[in-house]
């Protein structure tokens, strides 16, 4: 059975637009947590997000196409462009063998917000016609199918906030049983609008006491954590099929080992506390990939900031990968990132595999007073130097769902690349 390998990755995220930029960023801790702007701040009382700075779609599609497509699908547009070029890929050879698999939880719904107000303000004639076509989940990967003339299996994931691992683990998957030798996997999330900024607010979900300083106020772990900061972005990779991509003379990063999903089947906003179904995913993705507990190198956790979340994933690892648990480095990416949404796990792989690739780890920012229940090495503050072979990507969502993704550094004899 060939394998399933990422030979390209593209990044439109709050900490930089393109791999390298993404990669420094990750290095050096620089967080991507700012004012709000795409929305008016003033009746909330969070006033930050993760926004993605500085993005020209114009950049990666025509003028006409930029105006009239939602923000998360230009997102998802221009990280397959920018994957396509890391991979080195510029035409396919049989499109029929070529497909788009891409998550997202929110999906276009805040341009969907943005026509009902438009027709309540303004009336039917100011409704973009277009809406049918451009307002259901489907679109993300349908555009860029059309964009990119992919004729294979063309499908969007919505499972919360493990979307984008469940649409790494299926397209790896579909790789594995021969329906396609490439896919272009991961997710992709705008969902800064007034109406859903509005929920989660008075969820009170969202750190409201950093609107002055707001790159502190993603906080994982850390025991004055208030929860989490909402981001937008996308990260697309290219999935390969190992045989074919080493024949194109293409160089490999990653192996997609393995992958679990489960669900609990307890709440729409929190894990089951006994912990039995989220641990089942680390482990049996573990067992696909035939990688035993003390192998792993480094967790990317899903480390969202919130006050259950966090001691909760804490036991979930120790319960999965035993006294191991405790010796291995493990981060939050969100603490720069902000929470993604649907789009957090693809963005999180995508990280780990550009620290995979670099030789270091990525750090957790603003840990400044370990809550007692999260003790694990969760790299405060600082990058580090380090190789990772294997590492685990773990996501939990709304629903009560559990994701894990394993993915291993591919080995050719040239190492990480510094």
């Amino acid at each position: 059975m060939a394998g399933a390998t990422i030979t390209g990755i593209g990044c439109v995220t709050p900490i930089g637009i393109g791999l390298e930029e993404f990669r420094a960023a990750l290095r050096s801790g620089r967080s991507g947590v700012g004012p709000l702007t795409l929305c008016d701040p003033e009746p909330y009382r969070c006033r930050i997000a993760a926004e993605v700075r500085d993005f020209r779609p114009q950049d990666f599609m025509a003028v006409r196409e930029a105006r009239s497509l939602p923000r998360v699908v230009q997102f998802a547009v221009a990280a397959s462009r920018l994957a396509l070029t890391h991979a080195g890929i510029r035409g396919w050879s049989n499109p029929g063998r070529v497909g788009v698999l891409i998550g997202s939880s929110i999906g276009p719904d805040a341009y969907v917000a943005e026509q009902f107000a438009i027709f309540v303000e303004r009336g039917i004639r100011r409704v973009n016609p277009s809406f049918p076509g451009q307002a259901h989940q489907g679109v993300i990967a349908s555009e860029c199918a059309i964009q990119l003339g992919v004729h294979g299996p063309v499908l969007c994931v919505s499972s919360a906030c493990t979307s984008s691992a469940d649409a790494m683990g299926i397209g790896k998957l579909i790789i594995e049983s021969g329906m396609a030798d490439v896919m272009l996997v991961g997710g992709a999330e705008a969902p800064i609008c007034p109406l859903l900024f509005a929920a989660f607010d008075r969820l009170e979900m969202m750190p409201t006491h950093f609107n002055d300083s707001p790159d502190a106020a993603s906080r994982p772990f850390s025991a004055d954590r208030e929860g989490f900061v909402l981001g937008e972005g996308a990260a697309i990779m290219v999935m390969e099929r190992e045989d074919l991509a080493l024949e194109r003379g293409a160089r490999p990063l990653a192996r997609v080992a393995g992958y679990s999903a489960t669900c609990d089947a307890f709440h729409h906003f929190s894990q089951d506390p006994n912990r039995a179904d989220a641990v089942r995913a680390v482990i049996e993705a573990l067992q696909m990939a035939q990688v035993a507990p003390a192998s792993v190198d480094y967790v990317n956790a899903h480390g969202s900031g919130t006050l259950i979340n966090d001691p909760f994933e804490t036991a979930v690892l120790h319960d999965s990968l035993g006294d191991h648990a405790s010796v291995i480095p493990v981060s939050s990416t969100k603490s720069m990132l902000g929470h993604l949404m649907g789009a957090s796990p693809a963005v999180e792989v995508a990280a780990t595999v550009a620290a995979m690739d670099g030789g270091f780890v990525p750090p957790t920012l603003n840990l400044s007073r370990r809550d007692p229940e999260c003790d694990l090495d969760y790299v405060p503050h600082h990058s580090r130097v380090g190789e990772i072979g294997v590492a685990i990507s773990t996501s939990f969502g709304f629903g009560s769902r559990n994701a894990a993704v394993v993915v291993r550094r591919y080995s050719d004899g040239a190492g990480p690349r510094r």
